[in-house]
């Protein structure tokens, strides 16, 4: 028999609505229709479309019932034990024991392994608020209701997941507990559409974990494993949707490390970028402290290269007006054996760019966010001899037209060429100095 989890994941994959006969000028027509984010939608099919949602209509109607003859068998509320509530147990890096806390004290660990704002803060709980969902996002309350979540505290609501996250293998064990990291690690992504639609189709009583309650971010998101690949998917207007698109196809025509975006429906996706190594936030080692000259400081005494990595991905920032850039949405990869840091993370989280805050395109002024990174160039000759020496590619309207082909979302496509290229220029006679 199938484990309650693949009857709900599989229950989610197949398509709800109905399919019914429409007469029009004494011919019968075949329609399919489905609710959308709380919108009826309608589509004409063929007659093997037909058989097939029907088909399939019908095994979501066969699974809805056994799923709830699941659920009233297993009726158990997601409860904390005590040893999780006092911060007492094992920082796990998979099955390896990093560090060991009584009462949120750090009694035990291992240096080089350790998560690195552990390593900063010695602190728990500082590790925990780094990964938890935005509780102010709508659908966060809604998922808490799904999984039968009451805590208001986000260090706990953390835990109710073991603290554990799709981006690396670190996990909260609480003390006496005979968990191992199979037994927690994801396996289901039977919350996605309350995590990104609000949609509750269910409301299952028996819990496993989840990786929506560990994953942060002020827009509405939601994990789906399709095959063996968890991809994430993210609400947004077009303009956000393109802005987020471009970039990314930007630096993979430069062959910059990205993540790759796409859309899916309504939505944009990114396959999680994270395999067998270990993403930390640059939160982790800086606080919330992103000026340039500290954060490239810090990066200089871990490595030039890195340094270097840095430079170039605020240099596109500035030319794409990414201004939200901040310590929580770029970071760091580390080996999962030797705890080494070995590069700056891909790119990744810029639909805030370009024009989705209806930025000023016709303008080719100095405004604030470009002049702040020119004047951080001119204070900073280290910085700027770094950058220079990077030899980066020279910036074009044939490069950026590539980009807008590869991009299926219709905008004005000259304004963004005129505003990116004038940044450009600005920052080229820059370097030039």
């Amino acid at each position: 028999m199938k484990s309650f989890y693949s009857l709900v994941s599989e229950y989610n994959s197949l398509p709800s609505g109905n399919v019914y006969l429409k007469f029009i000028n004494n011919k019968t027509y075949l329609y399919y229709q489905w609710s959308e984010n709380g919108k009826k939608k309608t589509k004409y099919i063929t007659a093997d479309e037909c058989r097939e949602l029907e088909e399939k209509i019908q095994r979501r109607k066969e699974l809805s019932i056994e799923i709830k003859k699941q659920l009233e068998q297993n009726n158990r509320n997601m409860v904390l034990s005590d040893a999780a509530r006092s911060y007492t147990g094992y920082l796990m890096m998979g099955d390896k024991v990093v560090a060991e806390f009584s009462s949120g004290e750090l009694i035990n660990y291992k240096e080089h392994l350790l998560p690195l704002i552990i390593k900063r803060t010695h602190s728990l709980a500082a590790f925990l608020k780094t990964r938890v969902i935005d509780t102010s996002r709508t659908n966060a309350r809604l998922l808490k209701k799904a999984m039968n979540i009451h805590e208001d505290n986000d260090e706990l609501l953390s835990l109710c997941s073991y603290a554990a996250s799709l981006t690396d293998n670190y996990w909260f064990k609480p003390k006496r507990s005979k968990l191992k990291y199979k037994d927690i690690s994801f396996d289901s992504d039977i919350f996605f559409d309350v995590a990104l639609k609000g949609i509750m189709s269910f409301y299952p009583s028996k819990i496993s974990p989840s990786p929506e309650l560990t994953t942060g971010g002020s827009y509405e998101k939601g994990w789906k494993k399709i095959g063996v690949e968890w991809w994430l998917y993210k609400t947004g207007t077009n303009n956000e949707k393109f802005s987020e698109l471009f970039y990314s196809t930007l630096f993979e025509e430069l062959g910059l490390p990205t993540a790759h975006y796409e859309l899916d429906d309504n939505y944009i996706r990114t396959r999680n970028f994270v395999k067998d190594v270990n993403y930390e936030p640059m939160v982790s080692i800086m606080g919330d402290d992103d000026s340039y000259d500290h954060v490239l400081n810090k990066l200089l005494t871990i490595s030039v290269d890195i340094a270097r990595q840095y430079l170039v991905l605020i240099y596109y920032d500035v030319l794409l007006n990414n201004i939200d850039r901040h310590n929580e949405n770029y970071g760091l990869i580390r080996d999962r054996k030797t705890g080494n840091i070995l590069s700056l993370a891909p790119n990744f989280d810029d639909n805030l760019c370009l024009i989705s805050r209806n930025t000023r395109l016709d303008s080719t002024i100095k405004e604030g966010f470009l002049s702040y990174f020119l004047k951080f160039l001119r204070n900073n000759p280290d910085a700027k001899k770094l950058l220079k020496e990077t030899n980066l590619r020279v910036l074009d309207e044939m490069l950026l037209d590539k980009c807008f082909k590869k991009v299926p979302i219709k905008v004005d496509e000259d304004s963004i060429k005129t505003f990116i290229l004038s940044r450009y220029k600005y920052i080229q006679n820059e370097l030039l100095k």
